[in-house]
């Protein structure tokens, strides 16, 4: 089996895990107070960049920025998840992928794009269950101009 698609199971299984959807789950309801547009935005920078510093400095930023961010730490929150537990469990994949292939190291690349990989699939996690939560405390999730 090629070494992409080997990278491509293994995070998978990574982002099927429960404590990564419950995570996912929680940060989303949390996230209730912010706009859709913020979340939206965190999808795209997540999905544009090759870079996990575009990530966090997206959140840093918008956590300095705008107050809804800090309103029950989200932007914190989202920060330890992605820096502490996105990490460890690229870590964990790194070595599996390294005995998988009798201990040929992973290189930096590699586990650049599995910590990317990772953290898309996270926030995409994140954004289905801000929206899902949004209707359920009867916001549409939408920024006013949405609703023009």
């Amino acid at each position: 089996m090629n070494v992409s698609l080997q990278i491509a199971r293994a995070v998978a299984k990574e982002l099927d895990q429960d404590p990564v959807y419950d995570r996912a789950k929680a940060l989303g309801s949390q996230s209730v107070g912010l706009r859709r547009a913020q979340i939206s935005g965190l999808e795209s920078v997540a999905n544009g960049t090759r870079k996990v510093s575009d990530v966090l400095d997206y959140i840093k930023l918008r956590t300095a920025r705008h107050k809804e961010w800090r309103v029950n730490e989200i932007g914190a929150a989202l920060l330890e998840a992605m820096e502490q537990d996105l990490r460890t469990r690229r870590d964990g994949i790194c070595n599996e992928l390294t005995s998988l292939a009798d201990g040929a190291a992973v290189d930096d690349y590699m586990r650049q794009d599995i910590y990317l990989r990772l953290i898309r699939g996270f926030v995409a996690q994140l954004a289905a269950q801000y929206e899902f939560a949004s209707m359920q405390h009867g916001r549409s999730g939408a920024d006013e101009r949405d609703s023009r």
